[in-house]
Parts: structure tokens; sequence; C-alpha cells
């Protein structure tokens, strides 16, 4: 019976030997099935990140070409209101020379007395056709004197007439003759 009993304990070692090989294939399967899963786990991590890289690429590149845009846009913007105020600031250097013609005319008010009549007129009236006696007489190379009663400057000439003269001095491009 002995030989059973041998038996028995051979046959119990086996089975013991039987289920370490088992459990131990079990935990190694587990272990890879862990591993597995982590290194999938891993791996779809490494293409998330790779999908993100993607879309941060995407989103640079269309913010590059919207800043660009942009910077098109302020610099097309930029020279157009460079252009405008250039624009203003000839138009306002036109306005100034007029105001100072104005200025000037203004200031260069004369009134004549020719031969009892007498005349307003300006300067640059008297001096729009030059080598005349009208262009002499208020060029500045010869002294004048006004009449201390009424500011006048006389002339001894018939006044009668004189107004056609100014007329003429004033639209020199206008022919008086055909008015009549």
């Amino acid at each position: 019976m002995l030989g059973d009993t041998g038996a028995a304990a051979a046959l119990q070692t086996l089975r013991d030997a039987a289920n370490n090989a088992v459990q131990t294939a079990f935990a190694e399967g587990n272990s890879k099935r862990k591993r597995a899963a982590k290194d999938t786990a891993v791996e779809g991590v490494r293409l998330r990140l790779a999908e993100l890289f993607d879309v941060a690429e995407t989103v640079r590149a269309g913010a590059e070409g919207a800043a660009a845009r942009v910077k098109e846009d302020a610099e097309t913007e930029a020279a157009e209101i460079r252009r405008a105020a250039r624009v203003e600031r000839e138009v306002l250097d036109a306005e100034k020379a007029a105001m100072e013609k104005t200025y000037e005319f203004q200031m260069g008010k004369i009134k004549l007395d020719v031969g009892g009549h007498t005349f307003p007129t300006s300067r640059i009236t008297l001096a729009s056709v030059p080598d005349t006696y009208l262009d002499s007489l208020v060029s500045g190379r010869y002294l004048l004197s006004a009449d201390p009663t009424d500011g006048t400057y006389f002339i001894d000439r018939s006044g009668a007439h004189f107004e056609h003269i100014l007329n003429y001095l004033r639209d020199p491009g206008r022919d008086e003759s055909t008015q009549y």
C-alpha cells in the first residue's frame, strides 16, 4: 500500500506542479494582457497627441494667414488714410493760398480820385497789366501820398471813362466793346 501512497503523493506533486504552472501561465497572461492594454493606451495617447499636433499646426497656419491678411488690410487702409490726408492737405494749402490772396487783395484796397470821380479798387487790379502807368503807380517805386481828408490818391485825368479802364483791368480777357 505504500506504493499507492507513493503514487498518490506523486500524483499530488504533479497536480501541484500543474496548478503552479497554470497559475504562473495565468499570471504571465494577465501581465501580458495588462502590458498590451497599457501599450494600446499609450499608442492611443500617441495617436491623439499626433492629431492634436496636426490641429495645432492647422490653427497656426490659419492664424498666420489671418495675420497676413490683417496686416495687408491695415497697410492698404494706412495707404488710403495717407492718400486722403495728402489730398486734404492739398485742399487746405489751396484754400490757404486763396485766403492769402484774398487777404492781400483786401489789404491792398485803394481809392482813386480820377477827375473828381472816386473809384475803389485794389492794388492787384491796378498792377494786373504790367508796364503801365497804373502798374508803376502802385509798384512802390514812387512815393505816393494819399489825400489826408479822404485817403484817396489823385490822378489828374478825366474820370468819365475811367470805369471802363478799371473793368478791363479786372477782367483783361473780356472785350467791353462787344457789350454795348
